[in-house]
């Protein structure tokens, strides 16, 4: 694809989206405040970095059995819910770990809005085995959602807290247009018969996981800058100006222990030293970088020696 493809890719998939979510967090800045607002971006993060851990990349195997026999149509996409419910669950234990631990250290606000953030998370967990629901312009349904459902709140006065419920219903309004007006899905080039089992999965998002640890780690340095930073880790990612980095990362199963849990670490330093706002969202981001990497450490085994050939598209990558 060219450099002029790419920015109208780019302009089409990221920066109208890009205005619909500048325009969300500029309602929930008016609603509750900049402090308020810097809290429940953090927690967003936060439940965004339990997503990154507990992932598991199910929308690669089911394309591949789009033109398969219906029983392994069928089994495929009984076996993908049943892995992405097993993950969510896990997710949600960890977001009440994470709420546990922002009462603990006196962020009681943050701790307030992570559940109703993690309202949404079903939703994404269960797209994720739904083939039908595989679309690029899903950031564009989320932003627009979004910025329905905080406006919405706004103008009923919800409390305070209650601006997470908004922002996580966004979630299921996405999910519900785009399964109810579903793109047809693109044909892959490969194409497999096969039953699904745990294997493929796992490999798959070891694969994809290493793949884009370089641009989650620019775009979660970027994300104290809001929807402009976001903006400008896609266009890198869009432009492959982050692989410019991957050469510095670890390449081995121990640097990728040895990154992980100091960046875990660093979060909680972070988060433990400054009860700031602002702080929280840099150590929400450090843990979202952890996150991650903890996502590819659990699936190391899988990984194989060789990279196998994966097209990554945009719906891929959902964030």
């Amino acid at each position: 694809m060219t450099k002029k493809k790419r920015l109208k890719q780019l302009a089409w998939r990221e920066y109208l989206p890009l205005a619909a979510t500048a325009a969300t967090w500029s309602v929930i800045l008016l609603s509750i405040g900049h402090a308020d607002a810097a809290r429940l971006l953090a927690a967003v993060v936060m439940v965004r970095a339990v997503q990154l851990c507990t992932r598991l990349a199910t929308p690669m195997a089911l394309k591949l059995r789009i033109q398969a026999s219906p029983a392994v149509r069928r089994q495929s996409q009984r076996f993908a819910f049943i892995c992405q419910t097993a993950a969510l669950a896990i997710a949600l234990a960890l977001v009440a770990l994470l709420t546990e631990g922002m009462k603990a250290i006196d962020q009681q606000k943050i701790a307030a809005f992570l559940p109703f953030v993690a309202l949404g998370m079903p939703a994404r967990y269960w797209r994720q085995a739904d083939v039908r629901t595989a679309s690029p312009y899903l950031r564009l349904a989320l932003g627009v959602s979004g910025l329905v459902t905080v406006s919405l709140a706004w103008g009923l006065s919800w409390p305070v807290q209650l601006m997470g419920l908004a922002f996580g219903a966004r979630e299921w309004v996405a999910y519900m247009v785009l399964r109810w007006w579903p793109r047809p899905p693109r044909i892959p080039k490969q194409s497999v018969n096969e039953l699904l089992h745990f294997d493929e999965v796992a490999r798959y998002t070891a694969i994809l996981g290493r793949r884009l640890l370089t641009y989650r780690l620019t775009k979660s340095a970027l994300a104290v800058f809001g929807p402009i930073g976001n903006a400008a880790a896609r266009t890198s990612r869009g432009l492959n100006w982050h692989s410019r980095i991957e050469p510095y990362m670890p390449h081995h199963l121990g640097g990728f222990i040895v990154f992980s849990l100091s960046t875990l670490a660093g979060a909680a330093y972070l988060a433990v030293r400054s009860g700031e706002p602002a702080a929280m969202i840099v150590a929400a981001g450090v843990l979202q970088v952890s996150g991650a990497a903890l996502n590819v450490v659990l699936m190391w085994p899988w990984l194989p020696d060789r990279d196998i050939d994966i097209q990554l598209g945009y719906d891929d990558d959902d964030e």
